[in-house]
C-alpha cells in the first residue's frame, strides 16, 4: 500500500523564499516572527514554535473568531512606537502587513491609515555627527584592533564595507610605492575592477595585524560586516559623541565621504571619486589618469587622509 504524501504547509518559509536578496528575507523574518510571538503563546517550557507552526496556529485562531488580525496589528504597532525608532516601527509593520496580505489576509484602506495613524514619520533618533580627525582617533582607540585596522583600511582607501569584506589577502600588492588593493570587479557593486591604495598608516596597522593572526583563512578580514556594524556603534555609544548638542553617531559609509571629501582637499577631485568606484566616473577617469598619475595624485592626498598626522590640517 503506497503511503499518502501529506503536504505541510509553510506560510512563512514560502513568502521568504519568493525574495532572492538575503537582508530582504532576514528583515521580513524578523518582522514576522516578532509579530507572531505577540499574537501566539509560549510553549509550557516558555519557548516558541518555528514561524512557520506559529503561523499556522494564528491561521486557526483567526478562523475561529478568536483573533482579528487588524486588531492585532493595531496592537503591534502601539508596542513597536513605544519599544523602537519610528524607522524601525515602519519596517516591522509594513513587512509584517505585505506578509498578511500575501497569506490572503488583506486590510481595507481605512484600517491601514489608522494604523499607521499611530507612528510618527519616520526620522533618525541619531545624526551624523563631522567627522574630524580628533573624533576618528578617538573611534579608533575604542575599537578591538581587527576593527581599528578594518576603520584605517577604509578611510585611506574609500572602499564600501561589502568590498572590504570580500577581498582576499592576494589581492594585496606590498611590493609598489603605495600599498595597492586590486578590487575584483565581481565583487563591486558597480561590477568594475579598479585600484586603490592604502596611506602608510594603514598598511603599517594591516602588516601587524595580518602578523597576529594564526588562521588560514584567505579572507583580508574574516568576520562578519554585523561585527563590524556591532562594535562602531558600541564605540559611538562608549564616546558619547554629540554634534550641536545632540546624540551622534558614525557609520562606515561615512569612512567614503571621508576620503572623497579629504582627498579634494588636495588632489583631483575626478580621481577621488574613481578610486572610491562612484559609477560615472570609472570610465571617465580611466580616460584622463594613467595609473601611474592617479598614484601621484594619492601620494598629494595621503597626508589629509591619516589621522594620525597632525600636520595635515
Amino acid at each position: 500500500m503506497q503511503t499518502r504524501k501529506i503536504h505541510i504547509e509553510k506560510p512563512v518559509t514560502e513568502f521568504l523564499d519568493s525574495y532572492k536578496n538575503k537582508k530582504t528575507r532576514d528583515n521580513y523574518r524578523i518582522a514576522i516572527t516578532h509579530f507572531l510571538h505577540l499574537v501566539c503563546k509560549s510553549s509550557r517550557s516558555g519557548k516558541y514554535a518555528e514561524p512557520d507552526v506559529l503561523a499556522l496556529r494564528y491561521f486557526d485562531a483567526l478562523k475561529s473568531g478568536e483573533r482579528n488580525h487588524y486588531r492585532d496589528l493595531k496592537e503591534y504597532a502601539y508596542i513597536l512606537t513605544g519599544k523602537y525608532a519610528s524607522t524601525t516601527t515602519h519596517l516591522y509593520l509594513s513587512n509584517t502587513i505585505l506578509w498578511l496580505e500575501e497569506s490572503n489576509l488583506p486590510l481595507k484602506k481605512r484600517e491601514r491609515t489608522r494604523i499607521l495613524a499611530q507612528i510618527p514619520s519616520p526620522k533618525p533618533r541619531t545624526a551624523e555627527i563631522e567627522l574630524k580627525r580628533k573624533t576618528l582617533c578617538a573611534v579608533y582607540n575604542e575599537l578591538p584592533e581587527r576593527m581599528g585596522t578594518l576603520l584605517l583600511v577604509m578611510l585611506g582607501s574609500g572602499m564600501r564595507l561589502g568590498e572590504t569584506f570580500k577581498l582576499k589577502i592576494t589581492d594585496i600588492n606590498w611590493n609598489t610605492e603605495r600599498t595597492e588593493i586590486t578590487i575584483p570587479a565581481e565583487i563591486t557593486k558597480t561590477k568594475t575592477g579598479r585600484t586603490t591604495y592604502l596611506t602608510n598608516e594603514a598598511s603599517i596597522a594591516l602588516i601587524n595585524y595580518l602578523r597576529s593572526r594564526d588562521d588560514d583563512d584567505e579572507r583580508l578580514f574574516p568576520f562578519t560586516p554585523e561585527a563590524a556594524q556591532y562594535y562602531l556603534r558600541k564605540a559611538s555609544k562608549d564616546l558619547a559623541l554629540k554634534n550641536n548638542g545632540e546624540k551622534a553617531t558614525i557609520h562606515w559609509h561615512m569612512t567614503r565621504k571621508w576620503f572623497i571629501s579629504r582627498f579634494t582637499l588636495a588632489a583631483s577631485k575626478d580621481v577621488a571619486e574613481h578610486i572610491a568606484g562612484h559609477e560615472g566616473y570609472l570610465s571617465a577617469s580611466y580616460r584622463r589618469y594613467t595609473r601611474k598619475q592617479v598614484l601621484k595624485q594619492y601620494i598629494k592626498a595621503e597626508k589629509k587622509l591619516s589621522i594620525f598626522n597632525k600636520k595635515s590640517g
